[in-house]
């Protein structure tokens, strides 16, 4: 079935019927809707299961690719730092489209919308790299249509580590990518730095969000030695990996630091708004930070600036 829509697709491509594209991919995912059920009756008449969704992997057939689509900032900034003659689609961004590197590129997306189906096809990519979660109905209608992919959830340091390594699997046989992952943001150690400082970092204005341990913010602090103020807290909210902070919960936190990512009105109107809930931080000590590489890691550029001024801490 596959093969079959595989070869349906790629006539319409050829062809350049924009209705066959759009027809094949629906088609894709009545077959996706029912795969469950397909996969039961053929276990039942003692048939090989029909092969999982994200199952293709050219790191198997021994070669690497030449073309290949990225779907965050992140992933196609990685690929660019291992080789930038394989990229060929890149997500509409604040941030690519500010970067040079990417100038005249094509966009198979725009700000936070998913990307187009039809114009990553277009490109004819061996390879497409998205985020694990937020893409996952395009990188299955892709791997239906017989084109590898590669999920990432880069959620905390040691994840983007092991999406280098799995980038360079594919696409060149370099440490490059980890070397530079390891230059930008250097481990510092609770023994390097004696007198850590207790961090509270604050995303947002209402509802307030904290990281716990379990997120790329938190990461990226003990990574710097720096002890989070919140990690221990219970509670949660609708972000994986943050908890919901009220004002009568900023009294129960001893903090030194307040990280405030974009804060509404600016650093100086935060001060004055949590000063009553915060009274041994030092105003010179409530810092505004982009969300951009302390939240979000974004790409490795606000990464390594979220890192420089993490180490002045």
């Amino acid at each position: 079935m596959v093969l079959f829509l595989s070869r349906c697709h790629a006539y319409f491509v050829r062809s350049g019927s924009v209705i066959g594209i759009k027809l094949i991919s629906l088609v894709y995912e009545i077959v996706a809707y029912l795969y469950p059920f397909l996969s039961v009756l053929l276990v039942f008449f003692w048939l090989p299961p029909l092969p999982a969704q994200g199952e293709i992997d050219i790191s198997r057939s021994g070669r690497q690719v030449s073309r290949v689509v990225a779907l965050t900032s992140l992933s196609a900034d990685m690929v660019v730092s291992l080789d930038p003659g394989v990229l060929v689609g890149v997500p509409g961004t604040s941030l690519t489209n500010n970067d040079s590197r990417f100038k005249g590129m094509k966009r198979i997306s725009s700000g936070r919308s998913q990307p187009s189906l039809e114009a990553i096809v277009a490109l004819k990519p061996d390879l497409v790299v998205g985020a694990d979660g937020f893409h996952s109905k395009i990188l299955s209608g892709l791997n239906g249509l017989g084109i590898a992919t590669l999920p990432l959830r880069i959620d905390r340091w040691n994840r983007l580590e092991e999406a280098a390594q799995l980038l360079r699997q594919r696409i060149s046989n370099s440490d490059v990518l980890e070397q530079k992952l390891a230059d930008i943001c250097p481990a510092v150690s609770g023994v390097a730095k004696p007198s850590r400082s207790r961090v509270l970092i604050l995303v947002g204005v209402s509802p307030k969000l904290s990281p716990s341990s379990d997120s790329w913010s938190g990461s990226l602090l003990a990574r710097h030695g720096l002890i989070n103020v919140t990690q221990g807290l219970s509670g949660g909210s609708e972000f994986s990996g943050y908890i919901t902070m009220s004002n009568e919960r900023l009294l129960t936190v001893d903090a030194d630091t307040v990280l405030a990512v974009n804060p509404s009105g600016g650093a100086k109107q935060l001060r004055q708004s949590i000063r009553q809930f915060l009274p041994k931080v030092k105003s010179k000590n409530v810092v505004k930070m982009d969300y951009y590489g302390l939240v979000n890691p974004g790409s490795l550029g606000s990464i390594a600036s979220a890192c420089k001024r993490l180490r002045a801490l």
